[in-house]
């Protein structure tokens, strides 16, 4: 029923404009002076009455341009183009009016500003191709405000409390400076220390990937993207941030860095030190910095996968906040240029870290097996972390030609580990006798390299939709380590007696290599108007070796754990995509097929597996744009997964007598499809955004994970294929600004289910999952005051084939109220309360009711309030708990972790941004 409604509302919405439109406009857009048609003019049409924006389109060879289905009523016509003047006209139109404009002479703008000066204000929103912009200084902000606060007052654009953004119902992954990365393209750094008055323009569109925007062929990859336009006279500047930050328990945060920009030239150095869990601002906005973008070329030693994902974003050392107690030290530089004419440019990151982490962990859990027996497992884990390490990363690019571009990418690190850990686990009857114990004791250190690499060569031919580009991408990586472990396990009779006692201690030297080379070349050919083919060819060679000598106490080879493997295997890659296009409406359809020869030798054993497979991955595209603000996608892609070397044929491990896990060779791919349609709109008047989506998606044979439990609760896991697992999920999202009021609310409404399948005891156990969440918020803002207010709600339920412990259901919610006020003499006042409520369950017999105040009191001194003195507290009620329970189907659990508890925190903060360029732009 559910699943019926979200389909009827989005069709419906999608087509309504189609059958109500009856009448048209046309005319060719010529040039006075040459008297010849223009090409690719921007023909706008705009409803009189509300001065929103109905249709956009552009200018064919010949000039001409023509607007179908149209309502009945009066509009203005816009029409632009690069030097020459606009043209702005009026039509009214019935129900089945045709009206044709005739030639539309265009003339240059220096031809009439030599008898006339043409003053022009900016609408504060409107559509510009596929653009949405927002003219910055339409949208008032208190002095000295920064990006942030400014994009929290544009419509359908929410800025989050720890700096992410969504825009339109999707997150923002990129933000972009004038076009180019700032420093990266982190959305943090950008929107935290460019100054709101320094913006002329916000852009905000869905950014294509590098390969569609080379090709032109949609491959349905899109990329929420927001671009700052800066004012002539901010071009050119510097940002630095000094954070020190100290408080009780210990606890600091402290960071500093420094950048120039000027043109193309970006250069920063930046280091910090923290010992809380959000880490330093200063870490957060710079760990995104990178080297030249490209699609790596990835495939499984295994063979079983291969794809294309974009390379060197996220540090591979990025630590991310949560369970533990972290102590975190970063240092790094940055520089980028372009010159030459900017035709050719560079770019230089290198960072080093020492990442430190502390974190001691409970778990209990109940679990009914197919027999009706009911197994009550306990544990504790304390875990000591430690990783250290260097990476840098570049990129070089050099314009050949107007046509023609070389790329050369490259990252390369080094990393130093150690960790030890002492565990504790048991089991027991309802009855609460003894099943099993296992005591757990594992010491270990490492250290690895790697280095990876890309060539690109790309060059777009003169006939238009041509395109040839070739990739070579090189990758080696080289780990060692050795690890003991000690580990005792006693097993218990029916009555709760101790039975016998099982002792194992381990050494284990490991150390692995692996190289690869992988290349591709791509082609596209526009094969008339409306068609345009694109293929590729892709292989990838990979040789890895893996050696793991596992000894015992008196340093004597345990051969039955030990190994010595050598990995091989080749994979060639075609695709095909073939695309329509004609108007605001396209499809691309295609086919990928990966050809892989697999290899796996056992030096010890003498034993050799070999496996040849064919992966076949379809996919489909469907774009409609609508009255240029509206739009309606529907997509469809389809991947087969190989089973990994592991699920056929493990590596036998003794770590932990109670888990074994057991290869099957007779595991077949399994194959997934996805199918997604999704719906937005937005209108500028009102400053409404509705989205909506619907995703649904199957799995036949199914690779799933078999379980025998014995008496013991000692498992033996493997692997098996399975039809039933699918899954269908939706979101409908509204939003709408009062403008007049400071006022915005918004609303979303998701659901999710799914089937997972697993065998237990030769029992098959299907579990059901279901999950519903409403969020809303409401915001009120004045330069003097910010309120709003979040409440949410999540509910779940799941169900187990085999039986329930209990009714599977939990529900959520919470509340989040933040307010923000402007104070006398430049002081702020901040105060956030965060209430959770999870109510009792028939799982669990107690409410888990948390209510979290934070607060802070700043104030900013000097002319342009760069100095700021924050005192922060945190927790003020001191009610914070690491603690999570899970409520579904068989299970139920409970677990805590170590966590950061309250504190407050004296901190001064220098942030000081500025032009090199004073001089106001005319």
């Amino acid at each position: 029923m559910l699943k019926s409604f979200f389909l009827v509302l989005l069709l419906t919405l999608a087509f309504h404009s189609l059958y109500a439109q009856k009448a048209n406009i046309q005319g060719v857009v010529t040039d006075s002076v040459e008297t010849k048609g223009l090409q690719n003019c921007s023909v706008l049409l705009i409803r009189s009455s509300d001065s929103i924006l109905v249709k956009t389109v552009r200018t064919d060879a010949m000039g001409k341009f023509v607007f179908n289905n149209l309502s009945k009523g009066n509009y203005t016509l816009l029409v632009t183009y690069p030097k020459m003047a606009d043209f702005i006209t009026t039509v009214s139109l019935s129900d089945t009016s045709s009206v044709n404009l005739g030639k539309i002479s265009m003339d240059l703008k220096s031809k009439l500003l030599n008898e006339v000066v043409i003053q022009a204000t900016k609408r504060a929103i409107r559509m510009k191709g596929d653009t949405l912009v927002f003219q910055a200084d339409s949208f008032a902000v208190r002095s000295n405000a920064n990006v942030q606060e400014l994009l929290k007052r544009l419509p359908g654009i929410v800025v989050n409390p720890d700096g992410s953004i969504k825009a339109q119902g999707k997150k923002v992954e990129t933000v972009l400076v004038d076009g180019d990365e700032f420093f990266g393209d982190d959305p943090l750094l950008a929107t935290k220390y460019l100054k709101a008055n320094a913006v002329d323009e916000i852009q905000v569109y869905d950014k294509k990937s590098k390969n569609a925007e080379l090709t032109g062929i949609d491959d349905g990859i899109k990329n929420k993207t927001i671009n700052i336009k800066l004012k002539e006279n901010a071009k050119n500047g510097y940002i630095s941030t000094l954070d020190a930050n100290a408080g009780t328990n210990q606890f600091r945060d402290y960071g500093g860095m420094f950048g120039v920009f000027k043109n193309k030239l970006k250069a920063a150095v930046f280091g910090t030190s923290s010992n809380l869990d959000n880490q330093s601002k200063i870490s957060n906005s710079m760990r995104k910095l990178k080297g030249e973008d490209y699609d790596i070329i990835q495939v499984g030693d295994d063979g079983s996968s291969i794809m294309y994902s974009t390379g060197m974003e996220d540090d591979d050392d990025y630590y991310s906040g949560g369970a533990g107690l972290p102590n975190n030290l970063n240092i790094g530089a940055h520089f980028s240029d372009k010159f030459y004419k900017n035709k050719m440019g560079i770019k230089l990151n290198a960072k080093g870290f020492d990442y430190k982490s502390t974190n001691r962990e409970t778990s209990h859990s109940t679990e009914l097996l197919p027999n009706g027996n009911v197994f009550v497992s306990s544990g504790n884990n304390q875990t000591n972390t430690k990783t250290a390490g260097e990476n840098i990363k570049a990129g070089y690019n050099f314009s050949i030609d107007s046509l023609t571009t070389l790329r050369v990418a490259f990252g390369a690190k080094k990393s130093r580990n150690n960790n030890n850990s002492i565990g504790y686990t048991d089991t027991r009857t309802e009855n609460g006798f003894f099943i099993s114990q296992n005591n757990q004791e594992n010491t270990g250190s490492g250290e690895g390299e790697g280095f990876n690499g890309n060539i690109n060569w790309s060059k777009r031919f003169k006939k238009k939709g041509r395109t040839l580009s070739v990739d070579v991408q090189p990758e080696s990586q080289n780990n060692n380590s050795i690890e003991q472990s000690i580990n005792t396990t006693s097993y218990y009779d029916d009555g709760g007696n101790l039975s016998r006692t099982e002792k194992i201690n381990l050494n284990k030297d490991n150390s692995s290599s692996k190289n690869s080379l992988g290349a591709r070349i791509n082609y596209t050919e526009p094969i008339s108007k409306n068609w345009a083919m694109e293929a590729s060819y892709s292989f990838k060679t990979i040789s890895s070796n893996s050696y793991l000598l596992v000894s015992d106490n008196v340093i004597k080879k345990i051969d039955s754990l030990s190994n010595n493997f050598k990995f091989i295997n080749f994979s060639n890659v075609g695709r095909i995509v073939m695309q329509y296009r004609v108007n605001k409406f396209s499809i691309s359809t295609g086919m990928e097929a990966t050809r892989t020869s697999f290899e796996l030798k056992d030096l010890d054993r003498k034993n050799d597996f070999n496996r040849k497979y064919l992966n076949l991955a379809p996919s489909t595209n469907i774009n409609y744009r609508m009255d240029g603000n509206k739009s309606l996608s529907l997509n469809y892609n389809g991947y087969m997964q190989q089973p990994s070397i592991d699920q056929l044929q493990p590596v036998r491990q003794l770590n932990n007598p109670l888990l074994q896990v057991i290869g099957n060779s007779a595991l077949r791919p399994s194959f997934t499809n996805n199918f997604s349609l999704y719906y937005s709109g937005f209108q500028f008047k009102s400053e409404e955004y509705i989205s909506g989506g619907v995703n649904y998606g199957f799995t036949t044979n199914g690779i799933v994970n078999t379980e025998i439990v014995d008496e013991f609760n000692k498992r033996i896991s493997s692997y098996t294929n399975l039809n039933g697992i699918n899954s269908l999920s939706g979101n409908l999202g509204y939003s709408k600004g009062f403008t007049k009021l400071n006022f915005r609310l918004g609303v979303d409404v998701g659901f999710n289910t799914s089937n997972r399948l697993s065998i237990i005891n030769f029992t098959t156990n299907k579990t059901r999952n279901n999950q519903y969440n409403l969020r809303s918020s409401f915001s009120y803002y004045t330069p003097k005051l910010d309120l709003s207010y979040s409440p949410s709600a999540n509910f779940m339920y799941g169900s187990s084939s085999i039986g329930g412990i209990n009714d599977g259901k939990s529900l959520t919610h919470n509340h989040e109220f933040s307010g923000t006020m402007q104070l006398p003499y430049h002081f702020e006042f901040n105060s956030t309360i965060s209430l959770s409520y999870r109510p009792a369950n028939a799982s669990f017999d107690k409410d888990l009711d948390i209510a979290i105040w934070n607060c802070y009191l700043s104030t900013k001194l000097l002319k342009s309030e760069s100095l700021e003195i924050k005192l922060t507290v945190t927790d003020i009620l001191n009610q914070k708990i690491g603690y999570d329970r899970f409520v579904g189907g068989n299970v139920i659990s409970e677990n805590t972790y170590s966590y950061i508890p309250r504190y407050a925190l004296l901190g001064i903060n220098w942030n000081l941004s500025g032009n090199f360029n004073t001089k106001s732009s005319k």
